[in-house]
């Protein structure tokens, strides 16, 4: 084991409060969901033992995703075996699509506006959450906000929460009508979406994982079970960044926005260590059926399409 960057992981890890239900969520989103979403508890656990934790902090983990509604458990004989749930799917695919992206998309000027006049109390407060949870901001007691407009993703959106029939929706397009506007809208956006602890998010990640591309490009000899590691912890720190906010484009960003050069680091780090950390999922992760099946196509494109060999 490259003992360098072990002392780099732990430190990582030291730095960084690791909750055990959102570990496991990276491991299911990052690598299990592209490789049949199934997984048994005893390889769940010896998967995870790269981190140090014990077997009850992994139980208690899957419990907790069961009666959210992210896992489903089976048992056969002696084992248990865990699934990831259609809605949680779904939720994965949609946050792959943005975790994984090569580029940022493009901005069509537009906002979106859903207005819930008819709700209080905690009915709003629900349904705010449900918003918010989708890149919504809280623009006004019942007013969301969106820097997007996009009729199908909103109606399925509403209709996901049952919220159809309670929604006012609008599209809505900033106007520069004073050389002062687009200051006063970067500064609205930044406090919507409190892009400041973004921001120090990304330049942790920026500081703890350069000295890991270092390393690894060094070609020092990096074993299966290290390389899992790294990805799992690379992901799962970029990510808990990365969706604390809808995809904003670069006009609406503060000025020498740290998320591009994530960005950029994450990918490479993750081309180098995505084939050795499959061989080791390779080697201890088993479904109900037996040996997981190969990642699939989807999987190879991410970022841009990474290198299996």
């Amino acid at each position: 084991m490259n003992q360098k960057l072990g002392k780099l992981l732990s430190d990582i890890l030291a730095a960084d409060s690791v909750s055990g239900t959102s570990l496991i969520m990276t491991v299911f989103g990052d690598i299990l969901a592209r490789r049949g979403g199934s997984i048994s508890l005893s390889s769940l656990i010896e998967l995870l033992s790269v981190f140090n934790v014990s077997d009850r902090f992994v139980r208690t983990s899957v419990f907790r995703l069961v009666k959210d509604g992210w896992l489903t458990a089976e048992r056969s004989g002696r084992y248990s075996f865990y699934h990831v749930t259609e809605e949680a799917m779904d939720r994965f695919t949609a946050a792959e699509e943005r975790i994984y992206s090569a580029h940022d998309a493009e901005w069509n000027r537009q906002w979106q506006m859903i207005a819930l006049p008819s709700l209080s109390g905690s009915e709003l407060m629900e349904a705010r959450k449900q918003l918010e949870s989708a890149g919504y901001a809280i623009l006004s007691t019942s007013v969301m906000l969106y820097p997007r407009a996009d009729k199908d993703a909103t109606r399925q959106l509403l209709s996901k929460h049952e919220l159809n029939d309670k929604a006012l929706v609008f599209e809505a397009a900033s106007c520069d009508l004073s050389e002062g506007n687009e200051a006063n809208l970067k500064s609205l956006v930044a406090k919507l979406w409190q892009l400041e602890e973004v921001e120090d998010r990304f330049h942790t990640l920026l500081s703890q994982f350069r000295p890991v591309l270092s390393l690894l490009e060094n070609g020092d000899q990096l074993e299966p079970a290290q390389a899992f590691q790294v990805r799992t912890l690379l992901i799962h720190i970029y990510r808990r960044a990365l969706l604390k906010y809808p995809p904003l484009p670069e006009e609406l960003l503060p000025g020498n926005w740290p998320g591009k050069a994530a960005r950029t680091l994450t990918h490479n780090i993750y081309n180098l260590v995505a084939y050795p950390a499959e061989q080791h999922v390779d080697a201890v992760a088993r479904a109900a059926d037996g040996p997981l099946p190969k990642a699939d196509k989807q999987f190879c494109e991410r970022f841009g399409g990474i290198t299996l060999n």
